[in-house]
């Protein structure tokens, strides 16, 4: 792991989200929690799967901000269900098309929990890909 460049990333992207520049934001987001995900094989596929998650963590919250073990826990999360897709594509009988993984990725739901169960369910942003 590279703390610094961790930590740089983290940092642009609290600003960035502090500015409103959202897509911004979650590249940053990436970029500083990618870094921090132990043993992570760095495949494309990964990186597209956890940026697509992240968004649409941050579409059912208020504000475009993590926290650093807010992140690190959503991490996991993301990396764990990539694993255990993995693990299911693999056992599985059938052969599936790259485009056909690709769009069995993209429909990968993870039900990341909820800081404000009191509040208001208010309708996901929509943050871009």
């Amino acid at each position: 792991m590279n703390l610094k460049r961790s930590i740089f990333f983290y940092d642009r992207a609290n600003r960035m989200s502090r500015e409103g520049r959202l897509e911004e934001a979650v590249d940053d987001y990436c970029c500083a929690f990618l870094d921090r995900i132990d043993d992570l094989a760095c495949s494309i596929e990964f990186i597209l799967f956890y940026k697509l998650q992240l968004s649409r963590y941050f579409s059912n919250k208020k504000k475009c901000f993590l926290s650093l073990p807010e992140g690190d826990m959503v991490s996991d999360l993301i990396k764990e269900s990539y694993d255990e897709f993995v693990s299911d594509m693999e056992s599985s009988p059938f052969n599936v098309t790259s485009s056909g993984r690709k769009r069995l990725l993209e429909n990968v739901k993870i039900v990341f929990p909820v800081q404000n169960d009191t509040e208001e369910i208010e309708e996901p942003r929509k943050v871009s890909k």
